[in-house]
């Protein structure tokens, strides 16, 4: 169950997402000026899911497939590149259902590191659904 279209869409943190970040930050995965300049901008985006532009740009907004070919229901990516002084690859898994759930993000390693995470990244979509996941705050 999906937002309607127009309608603002809540953004959930899930207790995993605050996880991912708080690692991510720690190992100076983004700039400050990164997550400030780009990637909260970016993830505000989803307030207008469907609406905004950028999310018909495959660099940035793509379904979540595990295995390859295979899609996530209700899962897609967002995707960001030549991040922090190491110039990674972050993506963040979202769940859209009644809101936009984000759950754990990670640095792009390679093909099999990604399926992996893509993998637990089902299984929260599962969790959701059944209500059973953490909140950790939404974003306005």
């Amino acid at each position: 169950m999906r937002a309607n279209i127009g309608e603002r869409m809540e953004i959930i943190i899930t207790e995993w997402a605050l996880d991912a970040y708080l690692d991510l930050k720690s190992r100076v995965a983004f700039t400050g000026e990164q997550y400030k300049k780009t990637m909260r901008p970016d993830v505000m985006r989803l307030k207008n899911y469907p609406n905004d532009t950028k999310f018909s740009v495959q660099q940035f907004w793509s379904i979540a497939e595990c295995p390859p070919g295979q899609k996530i229901q209700d899962g897609f990516k967002m995707k960001w590149d030549k991040m922090g002084n190491g110039r990674v690859e972050i993506r963040l898994p979202v769940g859209l259902l009644k809101h936009a759930f984000l759950c754990e993000a990670y640095v792009k390693e390679n093909p099999k590191y990604e399926q992996r995470r893509l993998a637990r990244f089902k299984t929260h979509l599962q969790l959701i659904r059944q209500g059973v996941y953490t909140e950790r705050g939404r974003l306005s």
